[in-house]
This record gives structure tokens, C-alpha cells and sequence, in this order.
């Protein structure tokens, strides 16, 4: 199931992807092949596609189904380009032969994912890397939780700020006091406009 990030988004760790320079390396593009290829999770196989391969083309055939509706026998082609390494040989990239809001794509791009009913790129399918969509206070909640615990306190921002430890000097602990106020800071303002995209998002 894909899993959608704080700014909404589909991730890109949650979604089905093929990659092209992983199955250059299993020798895939060497001479025409058929194969199967399938996806786990926790050992269970929970989805697969047919791939035919060639040097210069790629076709998935797979079934696919939208919410409410049957299953449709799918297939997609893509090119496959092949550009020279800088210290010898060359190496394969998809070409992402989707149409978004009516453009062709023609993005070069190592892999695709399935983010809908078709494989496409990164951009053409509207992900985001996990990374990237943390709630913006995140990371000042941790910056903040990591001083306290420096200190010698726990995570708990409702715990009173601990003491300086005894042996640190005190121009490094007022230091250390002042970068978990500002990091605390970005937190709270963070968490509100997080707060304020969720509100619009569900009114």
C-alpha cells in the first residue's frame, strides 16, 4: 500500500519500482529475455509483472485495477538509451514514455514506479522521497530532544530543561541552552503551519 508523506504526497519508498542499472547488472539487456519479476514484503510475494527485454526496449505486461472496477491486462513499452561511462563502457537509462497533462515525458531516468495503474518516473507520478516530506518541525524536535538527552534529561519536552552537568563549563552549556530554544522554536513554528495544511487539507 502506498504510504502518503506529511505534505500529502505519495512516497517513493512505498511504491513498486524497477530499476534499470539493477537489471543491467543480472545481465538482462545481454540478449532478449523473458522473465518474471516479483516483490515481497516480510518473504511473502505480494505482486509481480512480466518483462520482456531487449538492448533498446523494454515492455511490462501486468494486470491492473482501478477501485470499484475489474481487472484490465495492461502492457507498457519503454526505450532504453545507452550513453558511455566516463571511464569506459556504457550504461542503460529508461526513457519514462508517459503522457502527464497531455506532455510527453521523455525523462531519462535509472528507475520507474508504479504509483497508479502505469509505471512512470519520479515526476510524471508526483512522488516524494520520505525525506523530503517530514513534517517540517521534525527536525528541530530532534535537535532539541538530542541536546536534552546530551545533558543528561530525557526526550520529554514537558520535563524541565536539565541541569548543567557537573565538569562542562558553563559558556558550553548556555551554548547548548540557546541552540535547543532556537531549535524548539522552528519546532513549534513548523508543527503550526503543519497543523494549518492539515486543517485546509480535510475542510
Amino acid at each position: 500500500m502506498a504510504r502518503y508523506a506529511g505534505g500529502g504526497k505519495t512516497t517513493v519508498e512505498s511504491c513498486r519500482c524497477i530499476d534499470v542499472l539493477d537489471w543491467h547488472r543480472r545481465g538482462c539487456f545481454r540478449s532478449p529475455r523473458r522473465f518474471s519479476w516479483a516483490w515481497k514484503q516480510d518473504g511473502e510475494r505480494v505482486a509481480s509483472i512480466n518483462v520482456e527485454t531487449e538492448r533498446h526496449h523494454v515492455t511490462l505486461k501486468y494486470r491492473s485495477r482501478r477501485y470499484g472496477e475489474g481487472w484490465t491486462d495492461l502492457a507498457q513499452r519503454f526505450p532504453v538509451v545507452w550513453k558511455p561511462c566516463r571511464f569506459g563502457g556504457d550504461r542503460p537509462w529508461f526513457v519514462c514514455s508517459v503522457y502527464a497533462n497531455g506532455t510527453y515525458c521523455g525523462r531519462q531516468v535509472t528507475k520507474l514506479y508504479q504509483a497508479g495503474r502505469l509505471f512512470a518516473c519520479r515526476q510524471c507520478s508526483r512522488l516524494a522521497y520520505a525525506s523530503q516530506e517530514e513534517s517540517a518541525h521534525e527536525p528541530g524536535l530532534l535537535k532539541a530532544q538530542r541536546i536534552r538527552m546530551k545533558l543528561g534529561g530525557t526526550a520529554n519536552m514537558l520535563d524541565d530543561f536539565p541541569e548543567k552537568p557537573k565538569g562542562m563549563h558553563w559558556r558550553t552549556y548556555e551554548r547548548l541552552c540557546c541552540v535547543h530554544d532556537a531549535a524548539r522554536a522552528r519546532s513549534l513554528i513548523g508543527l503550526t503551519d503543519f497543523a494549518k495544511r492539515i486543517r485546509k487539507r480535510v475542510s
